[in-house]
């Protein structure tokens, strides 16, 4: 029996099941008929660890440019369980961050990598067409809404960044009367409508993307977690009851990857937590909610949501409890106090909805990095176990791009992924614990304080400006050779 919410209201979180309703409650994902987990040493020209976006991306191309090349995917638990089958479904690639890769690369790589991610929607829609994956896909454009004039004043720079590199169109401006009728809310005073973007079921394209790789010819093993990563050549990966030899290893495990030595100090985990409504299509249709138009505000603990094929809302916040260096703990995946808080920010945002029942609820881990934006790196001295990490709650469409180049560096291709502006060491380095921890949550409390503040119209105060600053403070790389101490079982080293 699904565990249950205390509540109130009927359009409260009662009796809403702790699950995940892109798998529990749409009849058309089932789980997939698989060889189970690998119980034998086998050998492969590539083994993919991690049977997300990124690692069934990452097959469907390996075996697009290069089909006799023997493939096998690992997976810990079912493909999708993690955060692909998790999200909320925005597809959008990069236009919401001109500004950070301008910043970050020049303007000529920003372009470069707004394109390529940009062209991420051309391949959902194409895979899509030629899989026939039902998943809800469609294209209406993604409304970012600014519920305050400070969330108004952060938006306002997109458009004129889009414009400076030859791409204005990718950004439509909205007035206050355009937003809040798009979106249903009273607060909006204005915000910016992404005209490329849309959503997507995230767990039935997870669904699609596996079966086109199994008739591609991959192995996919389930229930199959890495227990040790050997960095060794050929690489060894070595499961509870199996192994894989493979000459190339592709990481593509989200937020466990942070469980790496290599990669502890680069990441940093967060929840997300989702609800999703009853039908309710008047209601949707009331607020002004299209299929295909997802919807979101600018905080940094993003308000987010969509209409999905059913009718229902589905309505979710990044943030909640951190994880002790870099750890995935329980509440990620479930806390009730942050559903109950998700809820209370709906019915403030969308007062239409406070009658709407909330039928299921549930969380998941993400990886964020200070940048906000992911990259492509590889590790051992064999430079032979490449990973792809750091999306920061945008990965639905970027998972293409990663996956895309992850394929080229296994294949070893001298092409424009292999050397584009992503493939890196790690961009940054977080500080050693306790002081990680504390300085995290210290700085999410700032940054609450000065949005809460600014939403309200005043002006943050000098201490909690000053904190919220913290997030982009990084620490000098440690040197070669020095570990952090502790050791998880998938770090034995054979180099």
């Amino acid at each position: 029996m699904a565990d249950t919410i205390p509540g109130g209201s009927a359009g409260s979180a009662r009796e809403a099941q702790a699950a995940v309703y892109w798998m529990g409650g749409d009849p058309r994902w089932q789980p997939a008929s698989t060889e189970g987990p690998l119980t034998r040493t086998v050998h492969a020209d590539v083994c993919i660890v991690g049977g997300g976006f990124s690692g069934l991306w990452a097959a469907y191309w390996i075996k697009r440019l290069a089909p006799d090349a023997k493939v096998v995917l690992l997976e810990r638990e079912f493909c999708g369980s993690g955060a692909s089958g998790r999200n909320g479904g925005w597809v959008n690639g990069w236009e919401d961050s001109i500004g950070t890769l301008v910043s970050r690369f020049g303007a000529e790589s920003a372009k470069w990598l707004l394109e390529a991610s940009i062209a991420g929607t051309d391949a959902m829609r194409a895979v899509v067409a030629e899989g026939g994956i039902d998943c809800d896909l469609a294209f209406e454009g993604a409304l970012i809404a600014a519920l305050s004039y400070a969330q108004l004043d952060g938006l306002r720079g997109l458009p004129v960044a889009a414009e400076a590199i030859g791409r204005g169109d990718l950004i439509r401006e909205l007035s206050a009367e355009e937003a809040q009728e798009a979106c249903g809310s009273p607060r909006a005073v204005g915000g910016l409508l992404l005209t490329k973007a849309g959503s997507v079921q995230p767990a039935l394209f997870v669904q699609g993307l596996r079966r086109l790789a199994v008739e591609a010819g991959v192995l996919v093993y389930e229930a199959s977690p890495m227990t040790t990563l050997r960095r060794s050549h050929p690489a060894v990966v070595e499961t509870p009851a199996g192994s894989v030899v493979a000459d190339q290893v592709v990481l593509t495990c989200g937020p466990w990857l942070a469980g790496l030595r290599e990669l502890r100090r680069t990441l940093f985990i967060i929840p997300s937590h989702v609800v999703a409504s009853a039908p309710a299509a008047e209601a949707l249709d009331g607020l002004g909610w299209r299929h295909g138009r997802p919807f979101a505000d600018s905080r940094t603990s993003v308000h987010y949501g969509q209409r999905t094929g059913d009718d229902r809302l589905v309505f979710g916040r990044g943030g909640g409890r951190l994880g002790y260096a870099g750890r995935i703990i329980p509440s990620h995946f479930h806390d009730p106090a942050e559903i109950t808080g998700i809820v209370a920010d709906l019915h403030k945002l969308l007062p239409a909805t406070s009658g709407l029942p909330i039928e299921w609820a549930w969380g998941g881990p993400v990886e964020r990095t200070q940048h906000g934006s992911p990259w492509v790196g590889s590790l051992g001295s064999h430079g032979n176990v490449h990973y792809g990490t750091g999306y920061s709650g945008n990965g639905v469409c970027p998972t293409q791009l990663i996956g895309r180049t992850l394929a080229s560096m296994a294949l070893g291709l001298d092409d424009e992924y292999a050397s584009s502006p992503l493939v890196s060491a790690p961009p940054s380095c977080l500080p050693p614990e306790p002081a990680r921890s504390l300085g995290a949550r210290a700085v999410r409390a700032a940054i609450n304080r000065c949005e809460e503040q600014a939403d309200k119209g005043l002006q943050p105060d000098r201490v909690s400006r000053l904190v919220s600053r913290g997030l982009d403070f990084s620490m000098p790389k440690m040197p070669k050779g020095l570990r952090l101490p502790g050791t998880s079982c998938c770090e034995r080293r054979a180099d």
